[in-house]
């Protein structure tokens, strides 16, 4: 009995292996993108889409610096337009709470961590109007240099 087991294992694994070399090797270019390709494709429709009536609405609401209701209702996050503003107003909230924060100069990974944060919330967003796009890029921009701060310091 343990045979017959052992045997139908090895065939199952033999066959998963053989199953996913050929699709591989079948693979056309089209399907073969590069990162760069595939940045340069995002970067394009990053700048595409049309505003809408909830883009300006919540566009408002961070101009008028309310990021807590624009997570409140971003928060289902079943649109990209929410997704954007769920990551732009989450990216606000968090530079909020590190201006308030002390960190300990002798630890600054988690200041580092927190800086972040930021930078990765604005990376993840698509599309950012125009009202608002100085503010997202001043605020990505300072995240940068607090989080580049934060690495020389530590690699001293």
């Amino acid at each position: 009995m343990n045979k017959v087991l052992s045997l139908i294992l090895i065939l199952l694994l033999a066959l998963t292996a053989c199953g996913t070399q050929e699709k591989e090797e079948t693979a056309t270019p089209q399907e073969k993108k590069t990162e760069e390709g595939t940045n340069a494709a995002k970067e394009e429709k990053t700048n595409k889409r049309e505003l809408t009536a909830e883009d300006e609405q919540f566009s408002k609401l961070i101009v008028e610096k309310n990021y807590e209701e624009v997570v409140k209702q971003t928060v289902s996050l079943k649109t990209e337009s929410q997704k954007d503003f769920y990551y732009i107003a989450s990216a606000f909230i968090k530079n909020n709470e590190n201006q308030t924060k002390t960190y300990d100069p002798a630890d600054l990974t988690a200041m580092k961590t927190d800086y972040q944060v930021i930078v990765n919330y604005i990376n993840r967003v698509k599309f950012v109007p125009d009202e608002i796009k100085a503010e997202v890029e001043g605020l990505k921009t300072s995240a940068e240099e607090k989080v580049a701060e934060a690495d020389k310091q530590l690699t001293k």
